[in-house]
């Protein structure tokens, strides 16, 4: 008798053989269908339009609360992981508090994700309008499909969902947790994901195709980030062998503190000394000098005290 679970093994199998392979066919198919079916994104994003409202949904508290919360939680993940390194870079004899692979996976992850893909190529150079601005939803612009490339001299860029890409980020946290948590883990992630992504399109900030996208790009980013920090470099990037360099830094750089003190502390007590001699030999050449000198070196007396005697 066949085993009922089989083919959902084979399936967690072939994806867990080609993550990156998956990530992109499934990123790449999503793209086409937005692109030959832009009806999607309209139809998606009028759900969310009130004409002469424009998209109501942006002016309700609670939405906004819940999206400042998303956008906070995606940005203190790195910025945690930083501190980490930071605090082991500063203390070097004590152990990461993180596991230094997934600082540096996660690190990699949001620089070169959503801060160099994302808002640093895809919206400069593909200036999709945002629902809001085209005029199919009382805006000036009109309307283009994803991968299009916007028209010139709109300086609000919809593509890709930058907010999306950071949330996005957070979907490999699931490749940390225990095997038998992964699900668990992965649909609370996926929904809360969803959740954000689906507050952008509401606000009418993004179509749907530029949330979806980001975090197809994101997945594939990760995918490539895991197969290199994990399986193809794992020996030269492993645990123990980052917490190694990451000691070895720690003290150097505790070193080149220690000589940048002791420099900082010889050139003061150089300056004072040059100072010092400079006044003794002012005293010496210029009539009055010492006098002058004397009251710069004297302490502050009280108001209309004799600080020296004037020359003849």
């Amino acid at each position: 008798m066949s085993d009922p679970n089989e083919p959902s093994r084979a399936r967690a199998s072939l994806f867990a053989r080609a993550p990156l392979t998956t990530a992109i066919l499934a990123t790449v198919v999503i793209s086409f269908l937005f692109y030959l079916l832009p009806q999607i994104d309209l139809a998606v994003a009028g759900l969310f339009h009130e004409p002469g409202k424009s998209f109501p949904a942006a002016q309700i508290p609670l939405l906004q609360d819940f999206r400042t919360f998303g956008s906070n939680i995606s940005l203190s993940l790195p910025l945690l992981l930083l501190v980490g390194v930071v605090l082991k870079l500063s203390f070097p004899a004590k152990t990461s508090l993180v596991p230094p692979r997934m600082a540096l996976f996660f690190v990699s992850l949001y620089l070169l994700g959503p801060a160099l893909l994302v808002n640093g190529i895809l919206k400069p150079y593909w200036g999709r309008p945002r629902p809001m601005n085209t005029d199919h939803f009382g805006g000036p612009w009109p309307f283009q499909g994803p991968w299009v490339m916007g028209p010139p001299g709109l300086g609000n860029h919809s593509f890709s969902s930058g907010e999306g890409a950071f949330i996005a980020c957070l979907l490999p946290l699931v490749l940390f947790v225990p095997r038998e948590w992964r699900w668990p883990v992965g649909t609370l992630l996926g929904m809360f994901v969803a959740a954000v992504g689906l507050s952008r399109v509401a606000f009418g900030g993004h179509y749907l195709s530029d949330v979806v996208i980001s975090i197809g790009l994101m997945l594939i980013l990760a995918a490539a980030l895991h197969h290199l920090i994990f399986v193809r470099y794992r020996d030269s990037l492993s645990d123990a062998a980052l917490e190694k360099r990451l000691t070895a830094l720690g003290y150097r750089m505790a070193e080149q503190r220690a000589q940048f003190r002791h420099w900082l502390r010889r050139t003061l007590a150089t300056s004072y000394r040059s100072a010092r001699n400079l006044r003794r030999a002012e005293r010496a050449i210029h009539p009055g000098a010492a006098a002058r000198a004397a009251a710069m070196d004297a302490p502050t007396g009280s108001v209309g005290a004799p600080t020296g005697t004037n020359p003849p």
